[in-house]
């Protein structure tokens, strides 16, 4: 069976890391609600210098359900919508799953760890430049890099599952936290 990898939050960013990922190879579901029948229709576009591809087909669905359990799950929803992740997230959950925050603002982390269990969070900085300029294009106007580490309570010790996060950061040219 493969890596399976959800897409929550299919803006800019979700939609950017996800469709590279896919692009890789990487077997990767997106949720998605309003753009969903134009990105089945048109697929998902991803412009920027040196690097322009299109994915004609998407695996996208309006249900969490629809996806199944999954072994990554990038959330990169806006920070205002974490109440929902409570409804959200279960469906994709399996005894191994981590859930990687890509998502701006405090406190992201201690949502996730709070509802879903700290062993399962990963957090994520990412710098680059990115804009969603229509329903199915995503243009990114500079290069950034990205860093990944779990969370981890001043309670709790280093649990790294590098397997998990290298297998996600090595398709998207980032790096892991020491």
């Amino acid at each position: 069976m493969s890596f399976r990898i959800a897409i929550v939050g299919s803006g800019a960013m979700g939609s950017y890391y996800g469709a590279k990922l896919a692009y890789g190879g990487s077997n990767v579901h997106f949720l998605m609600r309003g753009d969903l029948r134009a990105i089945r229709s048109a697929g998902l576009c991803i412009r920027g210098a040196g690097e322009n591809f299109r994915l004609s087909e998407v695996n996208c669905y309006n249900s969490t359900k629809e996806i199944g359990p999954c072994d990554l799950v990038l959330i990169a929803v806006k920070a205002i919508s974490n109440p929902y992740l409570v409804d959200l997230v279960p469906p994709f959950l399996h005894p191994r799953t981590m859930l990687l925050t890509m998502q701006n603002g405090l406190g992201n982390e201690e949502f996730l760890a709070e509802h879903f269990g700290a062993e399962r969070v990963l957090g994520a900085i990412c710098f680059i430049c990115l804009s969603r300029t229509s329903r199915t294009e995503v243009e990114r106007y500079d290069y950034g890099h990205i860093v990944i580490d779990e969370y981890r309570s001043a309670n709790e010790a280093n649990r790294n599952d590098r397997s998990v996060q290298t297998t996600y950061v090595t398709g998207l040219g980032g790096r892991l936290a020491a």
